[in-house]
């Protein structure tokens, strides 16, 4: 669409663009078509450029290396020298800030005020990493499936840090992982470490913290995203605290 003279729009940014970017724009439009809907939003998909389609196996390596705040023991078990590769989270993050947002900012009106970011796996973590290290960063958040269990639960530790040296967090933020995870690989428990960083998160009493959790039935780490990413945004926009509007919509929907 067009915009009108002095509209800015929300970005959505998007981790592992590649592969995510096209589901959470179709997520985006679905909400949009939905009783609650988001306002008129820019996604942008954060990937990697390859030249062959070969040069695509590269994307798990470069990933491991960008996304995550530290090395992994439980990776380096089953990859030995593999957490020489990690721990990029804090160049990648200021890659973002000071070459991707400004990229956006020039060619697209957009509202820097109101910037989500998207990330599952790895992603969550740096999602989370990202609201416990430099809040202020983006307004909204989503962390699906997020490998909780890094370096030794590093990001419980982080958000320890963060309620040690402030009493609020800013922020719409939505976790959300498939019930079948946890019986993917115990050491991993994805769904039992959400639960505890939603218990540690509503520790805090943050006043300004308006957080959502959704564990998917039936859904795996590799399923659980489109519902994910489609639930999210309607959380991280407010749209689903009143389902009186979910029944009105219908109902004006089955009249039309």
């Amino acid at each position: 669409m067009r915009p009108k003279p002095g509209q800015t729009f929300p970005v959505v940014y998007v981790l592992d663009g590649n592969a995510a970017f096209a589901l959470t724009a179709m997520a985006a439009r679905a909400v949009q078509s939905g009783p609650f809907p988001l306002p008129p939003t820019l996604v942008v998909g954060i990937g990697y450029h390859f030249e062959r389609p070969e040069q695509r196996v590269q994307a798990g390596t470069l990933r491991t290396r960008d996304l995550t705040p530290c090395p992994d023991d439980l990776l380096e078990s089953q990859y030995p020298g593999a957490s020489a590769r990690c721990g990029g989270a804090t160049a990648f993050r200021a890659f973002i800030e000071e070459e991707v947002k400004p990229f956006v900012t020039s060619g697209f009106p957009v509202d820097p005020r109101d910037q989500t970011l998207v990330g599952s796996s790895l992603g969550g973590i740096f999602a989370l990493d990202t609201l416990f290290t430099t809040p202020a960063s983006f307004q909204r958040y989503i962390a699906i499936s997020p490998a909780l269990y890094w370096g030794g639960r590093r990001l419980f530790a982080l958000e320890a840090a963060l309620a040690a040296r402030a009493d609020d967090l800013n922020a719409h933020l939505f976790l959300a992982a498939g019930a079948l995870e946890e019986a993917h690989d115990a050491r991993q428990a994805f769904v039992s470490n959400l639960y505890a960083m939603e218990a540690q998160l509503r520790s805090r009493a943050y006043p300004s913290l308006d957080l959502a959790l959704r564990v998917f039935d039936g859904e795996t780490h590799m399923s659980v995203y489109p519902g994910a990413v489609t639930r999210g945004l309607g959380e991280v926009f407010g749209g689903y605290n009143d389902l009186s509007d979910w029944s009105r919509w219908l109902q004006r929907a089955a009249a039309t």
